[in-house]
């Protein structure tokens, strides 16, 4: 169960997260553009932990769904 739970919870993390992924540009400094990399902003994973936490806090079992 507990294995689940974790698989299922970084899927929809890793979900939600790369959703937001994007190239960097000129603005972000020593990336420059056109790098073979994305970048995820932070308040990706802030949003989708407070969320989680909203969940929880609502109905426990869904930790264990």
């Amino acid at each position: 169960v507990a294995r689940q739970f974790a698989e299922r919870t970084m899927q929809n993390l890793y979900e939600y997260a790369t959703s937001y992924a994007k190239s960097p540009d000129a603005t972000m400094g020593l990336l420059g553009s056109n790098a073979p990399v994305q970048v995820l902003p932070v308040k990706a994973f802030d949003d989708w932990f407070q969320s989680f936490l909203r969940k929880v806090q609502r109905d426990p079992a869904v930790a264990i769904q």
